[in-house]
Parts: C-alpha cells; sequence; structure tokens
C-alpha cells in the first residue's frame, strides 16, 4: 500500500462524524499531555537533580492505572464510556491547574498521581470504544489514523514543551495542558453516548465480572500475545523514559530543548511506523512483522547508548520509534479484534494495568542504576529487556496466520472462539 493511499484510506474516515470529534480531541489533548510531560520531567530534575525523582514521577503517572485496572476495569463495560472520558477530561484540567502551585517535587509526583487515576480511564475507554465508531472493515485504518495523530503531538509537543520550558519555565506548558482538556471535553460532548458502546455488560457481580475480563485476555491468544510481549517490553521503555533527561542533559549536554528535540525524534518515528503499519503487518506472516517492531526499538537503545554524536542518536531515536509505532498500532488491533465489546473495556485495562505495575517498579530500580551506574547502561539494558520481549512476542504470535476468519492490521488470524457472555 503505497503512501498516496494510506493517506486517502485514513482521510476517508473522516466521513464518519465521531471519528472526527474523537480525532480532534486526540490531537489537542494529546499535544497538551507532550508539552506537559517534557515539563514535569524537566521540573522535577532539575528540584531534584536526580533520576530517581524522575523515576518516581513515572511511576506516579502510571501506578493508579494498576490500580484502577484491578479495582474498576469492569465499571469501562457497564458505565457509559463517553461519561467518563469527559470526566476523566476534566479532572485533569483542574490538576495541572493546581500543579502551577506546586512547591517541591512531592507535590508534583502528588498531582501527577492524580492525573494518572483519570488516564488510566480515559485511555482504555477511546480504544474500547472505537470499534464502535466505524465499520468492521475500517478499524485497522482508523487505529492507524489514531496512532498517526498521537505520533504527531509527540513530535510537536516535546519540541513546544522543550522550548517553553527553556525559554518561561514549565508553568506555561502546565497551563496549555489544562486548556486542552477542556476543549477535548467539549468535543467528546458532540458525540452520541451509543457511538462510543454497542452494548453494556450485564454483570453479575464485581468479582465474576473482574475475572471474566481476566480470563478473556489469558484464553484468548491475541490478548495474551500482547500481555506477555509488551509487559516485557516494559522495562525497557521504562528504563529508556527514565534515564532519558539524565542522558541528554549530563551525558550529551544538549539542554532542555535538546530533551524535547530527543522525544520529538521518537515522535517521528512513531509517526513512521503508526502510519505505514497497516502495511507492514499485511506484507507477510504477522509473528515476523510483529517481532521487527521490537527488533527496531531494541536496535534503537542499544545504539543510542553506544554514545554517538547527540545528532545521530535523535536519528537512531527514528527507528526506534518507527518500531514503537508499529508494535502500539498491532497491540491495539489485537486487543480490538480478541475481544468483544461487553468485555473489551476490562481486556484493555487489566492489560494496561499489569503494564503499570512493571513500569512503577522498572522506572524506580532504572532510577537508581542510572543514578550509581550512568544512563547509558541503563540505555543498553533497556535495549536487551526489549530484544527479549520481540523473542517472546514472536513465539506467542507464530499461530496467528495469515489464513483464517478475522482480520487484524490488514492480515488475518486464525479462527478462535469468542467467550460466552459473562462466563
Amino acid at each position: 500500500m503505497g503512501l498516496r493511499s494510506t493517506a486517502a484510506g485514513q482521510i476517508a474516515l473522516f466521513r464518519y462524524p465521531g471519528v472526527r470529534r474523537l480525532f480532534w480531541a486526540t490531537l489537542i489533548s494529546s499535544t497538551g499531555t507532550w508539552l506537559a510531560i517534557v515539563a514535569l520531567a524537566v521540573d522535577v530534575f532539575d528540584r531534584t537533580h536526580s533520576s530517581v525523582w524522575v523515576g518516581a514521577l513515572f511511576a506516579a503517572e502510571t501506578l493508579p492505572i494498576a490500580l484502577l485496572g484491578f479495582l474498576l476495569g469492569p465499571l469501562l463495560d457497564r458505565l457509559p464510556r463517553r461519561s467518563l472520558m469527559i470526566g476523566s477530561d476534566l479532572f485533569r484540567s483542574a490538576v495541572f491547574v493546581a500543579l502551577v502551585a506546586a512547591p517541591n517535587a512531592w507535590t508534583i509526583i502528588a498531582l501527577a498521581t492524580f492525573a494518572g487515576l483519570a488516564t488510566g480511564l480515559f485511555t482504555p475507554a477511546v480504544y474500547a470504544g472505537l470499534p464502535n465508531l466505524v465499520e468492521e472493515r475500517d478499524l485497522a485504518g482508523a487505529n492507524g489514523l489514531f496512532q498517526t495523530a498521537v505520533s504527531v503531538t509527540m513530535i510537536v509537543g516535546p519540541l513546544g514543551g522543550g522550548l517553553i520550558v527553556a525559554v518561561v519555565g514549565p508553568h506555561p506548558a502546565y497551563l496549555l495542558n489544562a486548556a486542552s482538556f477542556v476543549f477535548s471535553a467539549l468535543l467528546l460532548v458532540g458525540i452520541h453516548p451509543s457511538g462510543l458502546q454497542s452494548i453494556a455488560a450485564v454483570t453479575r457481580g464485581y468479582l465474576h465480572d473482574l475475572f471474566d475480563g481476566a480470563a478473556a485476555v489469558f484464553r484468548l491468544r491475541p490478548l495474551l500475545t500482547v500481555f506477555v510481549a509488551w509487559n516485557l517490553a516494559m522495562v525497557g521503555i521504562a528504563a529508556m523514559n527514565t534515564a532519558e533527561v539524565d542522558l541528554v542533559k549530563h551525558d550529551f549536554g544538549a539542554g532542555d530543548f535538546g530533551y524535547g528535540l530527543f522525544m520529538a525524534a521518537t515522535g517521528v518515528g512513531v509517526f513512521v511506523g503508526a502510519f505505514n503499519a497497516r502495511s507492514v503487518l499485511g506484507r507477510g506472516r504477522f509473528a515476523s512483522a510483529y517481532a521487527l517492531g521490537f527488533v527496531m526499538l531494541a536496535t534503537g537503545m542499544v545504539m543510542v547508548a553506544l554514545m554517538p554524536p547527540f545528532a545521530l542518536a535523535a536519528a537512531l531515536l527514528v527507528v526506534a520509534g518507527a518500531g514503537d509505532g508499529l508494535l502500539l498500532t498491532a497491540n491495539a488491533m489485537l486487543v480490538q479484534q480478541g475481544a468483544s465489546d461487553d468485555l473489551r473495556g476490562r481486556s484493555f485495562i487489566l492489560i494496561m494495568s499489569s503494564n503499570a505495575i512493571v513500569l512503577t517498579v522498572a522506572s524506580i530500580g532504572a532510577g537508581v542504576l542510572a543514578d550509581h551506574a550512568g544512563a547509558r547502561l541503563v540505555w543498553a539494558l533497556a535495549g536487551l529487556a526489549t530484544a527479549i520481549a520481540g523473542l517472546a512476542g514472536w513465539l506467542l504470535a507464530r499461530p496467528l496466520s495469515l489464513a483464517g476468519e478475522r482480520t487484524v492490521i490488514g492480515v488475518t488470524l486464525e479462527p478462535y472462539a469468542e467467550p460466552p457472555l459473562n462466563v
């Protein structure tokens, strides 16, 4: 599939009113979020001069997602998803306004924890609701469209965040992010509730509902593939994120804007990977294409760890980001096609919760290691962990062949049994 046909296919999806509103809501709020991510990391690092504190920040942002998955996961299939998303946006807006007055790193981390609670509801609700906004034949393109949107914000947001922080400090970035959530909520109001949720799960009680979601993750090979491979990958991603500020500011001496530029390079790669995911994953065996994403991500991490010049390191991150974009699109499709709508929200949030637990522990560990052994070693180990994740993903995805009945990113999976409602 050529560049022109891929772009035309994604543009055609704007004929769906819900897709248009969700696209612009995602683009605006995600841009603000990436502005704020740069500001938060630099703010905490400048106040503490420690990667441990940066690791604690990332842990604070992700740990609530873990708790939500195990405590509130069933709500994503029983409550109106649109209401959850709008409430999450408004709550996060209030948190980032409050961050302007944060007196110390402890307060920043505490407020980031509250923002993580809202994100833990918003993100899985988006992915669980997306299949209801489009026809099934357009689902692959819709996932590519939204991953492309997010990857664009990963370029614009970090560059803007690095520039803003370097010139006027982190507080304006916090306020811009707060405003972006308000705009997102206003756009979501225009989506009909049924556009994000075709059926609400019939509850058999809290514990049964929770176990139904867990059963779907472990019984269905597409979901199990994402669960195992992406949890392993989280170790490498956590290590890379935690040590990135130290690597850029100390090892490369590139400053706050250099940090934003480093993150933007990854965003360029994610854009390329997400934009071409459908054609890449549909070109040959799914397992091989899936493993390719991990190879690109791991190779970029290891090569950056070898400390080339800053410009070359940024170029290598484009390669790593392309692998990440490919994987993010594939993972979303595996879960969306692997679970029915009444189980999809729980499946997403349980996988995200396990990812968050790994990310939390790995972020703290990577911070300690970076302070004692340096950011370069942490990035090299991150590449090794990602390579192991790729091997696991390849082995688990091997039964997902090109012959079958269900399509995933332009390829087909072997037939599998849908779980009955409320097993």
